[in-house]
């Protein structure tokens, strides 16, 4: 039942960083230099929502969704 979990929040994380890169968000990816948009405050061409920052809440989203299906479905336990 835990491996079930486990592969359905990575299931979920991977699905949803996938959408993330097929969309290339402005705020995340500077289009005219094709490159991701460095971490910064501050200056025209830099951002606080960086990838690696986007896929650390994805990551923590994913899980929660997974814990709260659970929950829902009464199969915590």
């Amino acid at each position: 039942m835990l491996v079930d979990k486990l592969y359905l929040s990575i299931f979920l994380f991977v699905s949803l960083y996938s959408i993330v890169n097929i969309i290339q968000p402005n705020a995340i990816y500077n289009h005219q230099q094709n490159s991701l948009r460095p971490f910064g405050v501050g200056y025209k061409n830099t951002t606080i929502i960086s990838l690696w920052l986007v896929s650390i809440l994805l990551a923590i989203l994913s899980y929660f969704v997974v814990i709260y299906y659970f929950n829902i479905m009464n199969m915590w336990f």
